[in-house]
């Protein structure tokens, strides 16, 4: 039988040894910046103010570059003129408006703080008409700038040319905005020295009379862009501290994040519910929780006000770290219907994960809560998550399938089951089997009365896995349900367990041992929040407490860090980004020990000790082990490398051993030497 030992919190004192390793777990924080842990359970503080301007796409610089992205997306080589747009106040958010429907297609870039250019984000059309018509492109979050740059087909940037002479034979169809060497005569004079060209604005093609229009191009007056920045400074969240009805994952109400007060729509509810429809949203997932809010803000802002829809369309968003927001207003206990799938809004909930899933990693914090939030709803509506039924759609320009002809939809579907899309990502749609699994799970608990009213629901934690881009397809990132490799002979003792759950409970030995640690400090975090270290499970050839995970540091060191003092992890970073992109996440704090020093990321952990050539990163389901193991007081101990590839596998090493993980099913194994 597995023993479960529980952190004893009935306690009216603290241990004096456990007050001592928390006051330095404090002082180790401050001493990387001060205490930053992102307060949640204050009642909310009401609408945040968000700002937004809008201008004509015809108000934009022209620009030529020669970017081999956009080259690749447009099919065409060559240099291209995009649309540059600066503004003195600082934006976030950045979208393409519009009237009635039209054939483009955009890509968007904003420029960093370094000066340096960001990655072309796919600025994709929602298609769905406000009530005069209003249409536009899903809301970019670009992260913090002054200035974007968007490349578009279907608008004429250059203006129209003037039409050739009727006996020229005419010259071979082109992108409008692309541009080309002018035609010349055989033998063509000498070119004309190169001029120079200045900082700033690149010059403009001057042969327009190669460069021939396209059928139904939009003038640049013709639309507007949208700058939207929601205010992250002013405003964190509040988790709802009442569930709607038994067995809800915990929620951000509208009021938590800060929506707007006093305005409400005419809310529709339906008689039934019968499908939820899984999306993502758009641009960077580089956020913070706090950003994360105000992306919440310039969403409303945008659905409500721009595209005319009187409230955000989704039903509930989920940020990367797991936490839920409410959305269009009526109750989530209610059949509110959204606008998120033209021709699919009745009947459905509509659930988006916040961030662009196509060229990122879903996190396993946020799959669980989709999935929960889910199985909460089919729970109340009666469907089964892994079912499916008939539907007969609406009619809708982008759908799949013909208005009022009835047809199978499945019961979780993503909204590229519906419209030609790419929505939720090929990450997002990679997990959509996990969800509906998780939903499934959390729907048969509440129908057979597994949760009670006093039981605790979903608990917003931050991701575990990578939320950037990775430079390989080859370098695939954990998928969400990990079954470990369990051997059928018993894993000896591991005694670095019984110290951590020992000292947990106070034992004055156990604390001094683990003292300076970052066991340590992983004590402290769960002894001052109560949390359970969960039963001791076996993987492989070691014994692990089931719930200890690297994340059980970040709240205690939750800080933004200088690296720049610490050559080897400074390199670290770069190397690990230069051959598995940015897996890691944004850097949180770090802690100094006698002979190593540790910085926290996002999702993982860099260790530097002393006499090794070089600090080593550990980030996901390996890393997530190796902490369940004991941390650095585990009998794998301190890595020898980084993860690399072994046949099908992933593989680290240690001084005591090594781990595993299998890509392809989840599996991960641990060999002791």
């Amino acid at each position: 039988m597995q023993q479960r030992r529980r952190i004893a919190t009935g306690q009216t004192s603290v241990n004096p040894t456990l007050a001592i390793v928390l006051s330095l777990a404090l002082i180790v924080s401050a001493a990387f910046g001060g205490n930053q842990i992102l307060k949640t359970q204050d009642a909310g503080s009401g609408p945040v103010e968000v700002f937004q301007a809008t201008d004509s796409f015809a108000s934009g610089d022209n620009v030529l570059i020669d970017d081999a992205a956009i080259a690749q997306q447009s099919g065409i080589p060559g240099p291209r003129t995009v649309k540059e747009f600066t503004r003195d106040e600082q934006f976030t958010m950045f979208a393409l408006t519009w009237t009635d429907h039209r054939d483009l297609a955009a890509y968007v870039r904003a420029e960093m703080p370094d000066g340096s250019w960001g990655p072309w984000w796919d600025a994709e059309a929602i298609g769905q008409l406000g009530p005069n018509g209003e249409n536009g492109t899903e809301l970019l979050y670009v992260e913090p700038t002054n200035k974007v740059q968007v490349s578009i087909t279907g608008v004429d940037i250059l203006g129209a040319p003037e039409a050739a002479p009727a006996e020229e034979a005419p010259a071979p169809e082109v992108d409008i905005n692309i541009a080309e060497e002018a035609a010349v005569e055989v033998p063509a004079p000498a070119p004309a020295p190169a001029q120079p060209v200045s900082a700033g604005l690149a010059p403009l093609p001057t042969n327009y009379g190669d460069i021939q229009p396209v059928a139904d191009v939009a003038a640049p007056e013709d639309l507007d862009v949208v700058f939207i920045d929601g205010n992250a400074a002013e405003g964190g969240i509040a988790l709802a501290n009442d569930t709607i009805t038994r067995g809800m994952p915990k929620v951000v109400s509208r009021a938590g994040w800060g929506a707007p007060a006093g305005q409400r729509c005419n809310v529709t509810i339906d008689r039934n519910l019968q499908a939820a429809a899984v999306h993502h949203t758009a641009g960077s997932n580089n956020y913070t929780q706090a950003q994360a809010a105000s992306i919440m803000r310039g969403m409303y802002n945008y659905h409500a006000k721009t595209l005319g829809w009187c409230d955000i369309g989704y039903n509930a968003v989920v940020d990367k770290f797991g936490t839920i927001y409410e959305g269009r207003a009526g109750g989530l206990d209610k059949n509110v219907q959204g606008a998120h799938v033209g021709g699919f809004n009745h009947g459905t909930f509509g659930i988006s994960m916040m961030g662009n899933y196509d060229q990122v990693n879903t996190t396993q914090a946020m799959i669980k809560s989709v999935g929960e939030m889910i199985g909460w709803k089919a729970a109340l509506a009666g469907f089964d998550p892994q079912g499916s039924a008939s539907y007969t759609p609406g009619s809708f320009g982008g759908s799949k399938y013909s208005g009022g002809v009835p047809m199978t939809l499945p019961n979780v579907f993503a909204h590229r089951d519906a419209h030609n899309n790419a929505c939720p990502g090929q990450y997002g749609y990679a997990q959509m089997g996990n969800i509906r699994s998780i939903a499934a799970k959390k729907a048969e608990q509440l129908r057979s009365g597994g949760l009670t009213d006093d039981t605790p629901t979903t608990s917003p934690t931050p991701p575990t896995d990578s939320t950037t881009p990775t430079t390989s397809p080859n370098r695939p990132q954990p998928p969400v349900n990990n079954e470990p490799t369990v051997p059928s002979n018993p894993a000896p003792s591991n005694p670095a367990l019984d110290t951590l759950s020992s000292a947990a409970n106070g034992d004055t030995t156990s604390l001094l041992t683990i003292a300076g640690t970052l066991a340590g400090l992983a004590v402290a975090f769960l002894a001052t929040n109560g949390t359970d270290t969960g039963s001791i499970g076996q993987i492989g050839d070691v014994q692990v407490l089931e719930n200890v995970k690297l994340e059980d540091l970040k709240p205690v060191l939750d800080v933004v860090s200088t690296l720049a003092t610490d050559p080897k992890i400074t390199q670290a970073v770069d190397r690990v980004g230069t051959n598995y992109g940015a897996v890691l996440g944004d850097p949180r704090g770090g802690l100094n020990t006698t002979g190593t020093t540790y910085a926290l990321f996002d999702n993982g952990i860099i260790i530097d000790e002393e006499n090794a050539p070089e600090a080593r990163a550990l980030w996901g389901v390996i890393g997530d082990l190796w902490a369940a193991q004991g941390f650095d007081l585990g009998p794998l101990g301190m890595p020898l490398n980084e993860q690399y590839n072994e046949g099908d596998l992933i593989r680290v090493d240690f001084e005591g051993g090594y781990i595993t993980f299998n890509p392809s099913d989840g599996n991960v194994d641990v060999k002791l030497s």
